[in-house]
């Protein structure tokens, strides 16, 4: 009977701890509160520039597309447009605090200011491509990038206004410190054979204009072995960064479609095909896939398609909780000592049970 009662106190003891714990949780600032913060605000200032740009072109998204009106929401379909997009995804990257994401990511793989990173973007969420920058220019982070103009629904597919012209103007008025240096087509194959000719013709040359090198190759796997020399002869990659869809990408694996977004360090599945993050992941470089927003919003404490748009440093990314530790080491001392002595009274209780 003794060893049933100490037996329930332990278990009470530890039950208190574990309550008294949790009610002692203390939410700060993290460490690096000041730098996710800078780049959040460094977004929202390309963001509205931006909007008063497509503003002063005549560009507009319709209100019920870009609900929070942030000018970063591109056209259903336009003749630039490459594949469907989930449009609460697209509005998800608006937000101005998933360069706080961005940011975190940076610290968490101890990336330092002057280390260099590989980054490769598609036109489908031109928020985060500034959002990665606007991180980068924050962290002091040395950055090689190529983008292709292509883009999926409500990306920045308006012809006349692509990710790239925007990077461009976001540069020229000192918004972004660093921009892309290399551009391609993208859509299917990387050269855009589901996209109007013509018109992609046009906008090749018009971003060989701002001084953007052009890459085009018709081989996919030449493409992307393309990029991935381009990378290396810049120097000691620390870090590659994917956003969006392109298909140098992944190459022709269709794992892109549902590996975890955020920090990778190997591939879920092995399928032999070959792409920019397969290649980095094999030179044992890091890898963050920015593609699955809804369960990077999850990780990171930010809604999935925000109504309102939330404030700058709101997010559990911008905070550390933490805990009260004497009263888990007190219960754990003294119900470890209850369960000790239960112990020790069922023995007894055997012993006198003998005959």
């Amino acid at each position: 009977m003794k060893k049933r009662i100490l037996f329930s106190a332990a278990a009470a003891v530890f039950a208190a701890g574990l309550l008294l714990t949790k009610h002692s949780e203390v939410r700060e600032e993290s460490a690096d509160y000041a730098l996710k913060y800078e780049a959040a605000e460094r977004s929202r200032r390309c963001f509205d520039a931006v909007k008063e740009l497509k503003e002063e072109l005549g560009i507009k998204a319709p209100l019920k597309d870009d609900i929070n009106d942030t000018g970063m929401i591109g056209q259903e379909f336009s003749f630039i447009t490459t594949t469907l997009g989930e449009l609460p995804a697209k509005r998800t990257s608006t937000n101005p605090n998933m360069a706080a994401v961005v940011t975190d990511m940076f610290v968490k793989l101890g990336l330092r200011e002057g280390d260099k990173v590989a980054i490769n973007c598609s036109g489908s969420f031109p928020a985060l491509n500034i959002a990665v920058l606007c991180s980068a220019d924050v962290m002091g982070l040395d950055p090689i990038m190529i983008s292709s103009f292509g883009a999926s629904t409500h990306g920045a597919n308006d012809p006349e206004l692509t990710y790239l012209d925007m990077e461009h103007y976001l540069y020229e008025e000192g918004l972004l410190e660093n921009k892309s240096d290399y551009f391609s087509i993208g859509g299917n194959l990387d050269i855009g054979t589901d996209m109007d000719g013509k018109l992609c013709a046009e906008i090749s040359e018009r971003l060989k204009g701002y001084g953007y090198k052009f890459i085009y190759n018709e081989d996919l796997i030449d493409n992307i072995n393309e990029r991935y020399e381009l990378y290396n002869e810049y120097g000691d990659i620390k870090c590659f960064i994917n956003v969006g869809g392109n298909d140098a990408s992944f190459g022709d694996s269709m794992i892109m479609v549902h590996a975890a977004g955020g920090i990778i360090t190997e591939l879920s599945e092995r399928d032999g095909s070959t792409g920019l993050v397969q290649l980095f992941l094999k030179d044992n470089i890091p890898v963050i896939h920015l593609l699955n927003l809804k369960g990077i919003a999850s990780d990171y404490g930010l809604p999935f398609d925000p109504y309102p748009m939330p404030p700058l440093g709101d997010g559990d990314v911008y905070y550390e909780y933490k805990y009260n530790k004497l009263p888990a080491a007190l219960s754990l001392i003294v119900g470890s000592c209850l369960l000790i002595l239960s112990a020790y009274c069922a023995k007894k209780e055997k012993r006198e049970l003998k005959p």
